[in-house]
């Protein structure tokens, strides 16, 4: 599923900056519009020196109908494979069901002439095709009815704003939906932002939401929008933090993952400036709980923590076999780079005896294959906790376990 970002959003702020933060955020791309197109070749410039891709637009009904060529060209450049009809101005919106068959005719001529040339045509909605006309049909249902052909983009939150159920359209019209607009109303009365919240900040449970888009056969893009935020920064980090969470949610599941793992420390600002400066962790914040008690939050993902606590008491972690917890385990994709990168950072990994007494560290390859078919890695931090590194091998028992289960890893 790839995760873009609709630029939009950001029209108002340097365009540089934020395609930076895209990037560094994780996603995959962009949802270009008509403010992207004044130098395609530039644009794509851009995008690719920030390896990101612009897979499909907003591209005004207009310049699809009246400029056919430029928008094709436009599209072409960008490598744009979907164009997407985004808005109607006032005038131009049908009242009755004639009018919306005669514009829903006009997009499936438009959707054959797009289909010859490989490229897809999409409608995205708005509130104002999902407002009920005299005989109880939508403009949306008839223009999904008389062009057949054509897909859709369902911006979920005027679904919403317009009073609809998520779940009812998704429900009816789901093997049309090739992408989905993710954002929330903000609670009543709030007036800021045009009355927008950023997903997962609003006033809607996206949780069913997101659980019935898991099943529909055709969707293949998530996409960031809010309609007028006053924080860019905060507007794609918050949302790339719900939408990871939400992603992970099933129904029925009683946890959601692991939240943080916590050690107590007897120098804090050792342990701090290990998990730094050896493991690459930064430093979240601090709670300052009086005297000379306080916890760090070290970041190990957007919502997975390791967590310090100040007031440690003793010489050192307990030793390998006392009773109690034993070790963290961080998953990696790359135990090889990542074994590289933590001795680049000057950090000693370890062994365990071949009697399993306990852990040495060594200057030969750490790297060795559990019971359970993974590969891993050990190491201690200063004051002797362990921790364990596993690259998860397809064969697995842990996934072969899951797959019985028919959860999804």
């Amino acid at each position: 599923m790839l995760t873009l970002v609709q630029m939009f959003s950001l029209r108002e702020f340097p365009l540089d900056e934020q395609l930076d933060r895209i990037a560094k955020l994780g996603f995959d791309g962009v949802e270009g519009f008509f403010g992207n197109f004044d130098n395609p070749a530039g644009f794509r410039a851009k995008l690719d020196a920030c390896g990101l891709t612009m897979p499909q637009a907003h591209v005004p009904l207009a310049l699809m109908e009246d400029e056919f060529d430029k928008a094709v060209s436009i599209a072409r450049t960008l490598g744009i494979t979907t164009l997407i009809g985004p808005w109607l101005p006032p005038e131009e919106r049908p009242t009755e069901a004639t009018g919306w068959t005669a514009l829903g005719r006009r997009l499936n001529a438009l959707e054959g002439r797009l289909r010859a040339l490989g490229l897809r045509l999409a409608w995205h909605n708005h509130d104002f095709e999902l407002t009920p006309l005299a005989d109880g049909q939508t403009g949306m249902d008839i223009l999904l009815a008389q062009a057949p052909g054509m897909d859709w983009q369902a911006d979920l939150g005027w679904v919403i704003r317009a009073g609809q159920d998520p779940l009812d359209w998704i429900t009816r019209h789901g093997h049309r939906i090739i992408a989905v607009h993710l954002k929330d109303r903000a609670p009543a009365g709030t007036e800021a932002e045009g009355g927008w919240a950023d997903l997962g900040h609003g006033i809607t449970d996206y949780r069913p939401i997101f659980d019935a888009l898991r099943r529909l056969p055709r969707l293949s893009a998530h996409v960031a929008e809010h309609d007028n935020p006053n924080d860019a920064a905060r507007f794609l980090s918050r949302w790339k933090v719900a939408h990871e969470r939400l992603v992970a949610y099933r129904p029925g599941q009683v946890f959601d993952g692991y939240a943080h793992a916590a050690v107590m420390c007897l120098d804090m600002e050792a342990q701090v400036a290990f998990y730094r400066d050896r493991l690459g962790m930064e430093e979240m914040f601090r709670m300052d709980l009086g005297g000379n008690r306080h916890i760090t939050y070290m970041r190990l993902t957007n919502g997975q923590f390791f967590e310090l606590f100040s007031w440690g008491q003793g010489a050192r972690a307990a030793g390998e076999s006392a009773p109690g917890y034993h070790h963290v385990c961080f998953e990696v994709s790359d135990l090889d780079a990542t074994v590289a990168a933590l001795r680049a950072n000057g950090l000693r990994l370890c062994k365990w005896a071949e009697d399993g007494s306990g852990l040495y560290e060594t200057d030969e390859n750490p790297i060795s294959t559990g019971a359970d078919h993974n590969r891993q890695a050990w190491f201690r931090d200063p004051e002797g906790n362990r921790i364990e590194l596993m690259e998860m091998a397809r064969d697995c028992l842990q996934l072969q376990a899951a797959a019985r289960m028919r959860v999804t890893l």
